[in-house]
């Protein structure tokens, strides 16, 4: 059985697809990249929009990526049961093309933020992305944005129940201080921090890896569990890519289903 295909949707101006491709390859999936201004193929199980300045930022950030074609083929994608995953630009560009709800602003205060920051899961979600990241569980993650400050009309109460990672300490004014959301069916994932850049124990943290390879679990159907004994043991030791993707199996809870998020029609940045 082949692994599944993952296309990771390249724009003009993006910077972070090879990161990108190399953590889904980790996490087991056949990952490619893909360009922006084609329709996106049938066969593939997930798509990535990366990070970097699409269109160098022009009129909004993610503005002018939302608009092209294999962007647009993203809500069928969805449909068919696949996953999207966008980070920090591809975050802007989901939430552009009104797959994700709110907006996304300027850093408050203002200034470009490049660091390492820790965010806790606080959802219990049937997600396919959060399978190894219990309620409770905190993730090691770099960010490097200037636009990531993450605003909803409603306030924090319209997304606390897709919101399933927080800042443990707000780097941007993010409102409710949300670092990722989920829409409504849970198969999409916004992140500002960069997960595909803590895949690795080589590069600080492999805290990332646990996002992918719980794709990779739900996308291939394979239940089985791993404690979180085993799990911090596998991640403290020396290992291929390969053994950290296999090694991260989703914990035993209980999950509850996602609900509804208010639109955000007619926000203005």
């Amino acid at each position: 059985m082949s692994n599944p295909r993952a296309a990771v949707i390249v724009f003009p101006g993006s910077n972070g697809d090879r990161d990108l491709l190399e953590a889904l390859r980790a996490a087991g999936f056949d990952s490619f990249p893909h360009p922006s201004g084609q329709p996106l193929p049938d066969d593939i199980a997930l798509a990535g929009l990366p990070g970097g300045f699409s269109y160098g930022d022009y009129w909004r950030a993610g503005m002018l990526a939302s608009q092209e074609s294999a962007v647009r083929g993203l809500a069928g994608l969805v449909g068919r049961g696949g996953l999207v995953i966008g980070v920090c630009n591809g975050f802007q560009i989901l939430v552009e093309a009104g797959l994700l709800p709110g907006a996304l602003s300027y850093n408050d205060p203002a200034g470009f933020r490049h660091r390492w920051v820790t965010v806790r899961c606080t959802l219990e979600t049937d997600s396919p992305w959060f399978r190894n990241v219990p309620n409770g569980a905190t993730l090691r993650l770099p960010i490097a944005h200037g636009e990531g400050s993450y605003f909803h009309p409603g306030g924090f109460d319209a997304v606390r129940s897709h919101a399933p990672l927080l800042y443990e300490e707000n780097p941007n004014g993010s409102v409710g201080d949300v670092a990722a959301l989920l829409d409504n069916t849970g198969r999409v994932l916004g992140i500002m921090p960069h997960p595909e850049r803590a895949s690795d124990l080589d590069l600080g943290s492999a805290d990332g890896l646990r996002l992918f390879a719980g794709a990779y679990r739900a996308v291939t159907r394979d239940p089985s569990p791993v404690t979180g004994k085993e799990k911090a043991t596998r991640l403290q030791s020396p290992a291929s890519s390969k053994e950290k993707a296999s090694s991260l199996q989703p914990p035993a809870s209980s999950k509850k289903p996602v609900d509804t998020i208010p639109s955000a029609t007619g926000v203005q940045r």
